[in-house]
């Protein structure tokens, strides 16, 4: 598994505050399966029209501490999680220290109550730069539905929902297997913030779905795309078992 989305860098931003505690989940992951770590700390693209070089010197600083005590096992790659609160300039997606892993992909987000026009907006802007946007944890934009995501697919977006919500009875978590079920999501990431958010969370709630080879193409087969700047392939829709209480539900017409 590869993970492509985590806050493991310490003291950078409101994930890991220390080494031992990265070093920590980072044996946890290779204990699980995961290879490969994409280090995304928390950055805004006002941020980086206004210094990015800042941006990049205090990431390499938190990189370099970490890797004299991270485990070899899995390999850790670089990138930032852009808040995606002013349009990036054009100089940011020609210069792919700022993409997952030195690729074509960027991870990028929005405010929760983002609108589904200024998303739609931000993501053309990346897209007219010849960009890959991955949209972080999709299922989180309340006014954003599946007609949006899907328009931001046929933008050339590509999608990611966190692996832990995907298991959940929340509002989010429900959302998150809609659109599974709608065939819009391309990758699974832990989001882990130096706690015990992991791949396998989404991994074993879709084998017990029955859609065990979609799991590998969300963790392990689109993500090795991201690292290797290849393409991603299409990922099915899915199938989800309707649970006894949205029977009753569906029944009784709530």
């Amino acid at each position: 598994m590869i993970d492509i989305h985590s806050h493991l860098l310490p003291e950078l931003d409101d994930g890991s505050r220390s080494v031992a505690q990265s070093v920590l989940v980072l044996q946890q992951f290779a204990e699980q399966g995961v290879t490969d770590v994409v280090l995304t700390p928390h950055v805004t693209a006002w941020e980086l029209a206004e210094d990015k070089e800042d941006a990049l010197e205090r990431r390499e600083v938190a990189f370099q501490l970490l890797t004299r005590e991270a485990p070899r096992v899995p390999r850790l790659h670089l990138g930032f999680e852009i808040m995606l609160n002013h349009p990036l300039p054009p100089e940011i997606l020609k210069d792919r220290a700022f993409s997952l892993a030195g690729s074509r992909y960027y991870l990028v987000e929005f405010f929760m109550s983002v609108s589904e026009n200024d998303a739609t907006e931000l993501l053309e802007s990346l897209s007219n730069e010849h960009a890959v946007p991955l949209v972080a944890h999709a299922e989180r934009y309340k006014h954003c539905h599946l007609r949006a995501v899907s328009k931001w697919r046929d933008m050339g977006a590509k999608i990611q929902v966190d692996a832990t919500t995907l298991g959940r009875s929340t509002q989010r978590g429900k959302y998150a297997r809609q659109l599974l079920g709608a065939g819009v999501v391309d990758v699974v990431a832990a989001d882990n913030h130096g706690d015990d958010r992991t791949l396998t969370n989404a991994v074993r709630f879709l084998a017990d779905n029955g859609s065990a080879d979609i799991a590998t193409l969300l963790a392990e087969r689109n993500t090795r795309a991201v690292i290797e700047d290849t393409d991603m392939v299409s990922v099915p829709a899915v199938p989800f078992r309707e649970g006894v209480w949205d029977k009753i539900k569906n029944i009784l017409g709530t």
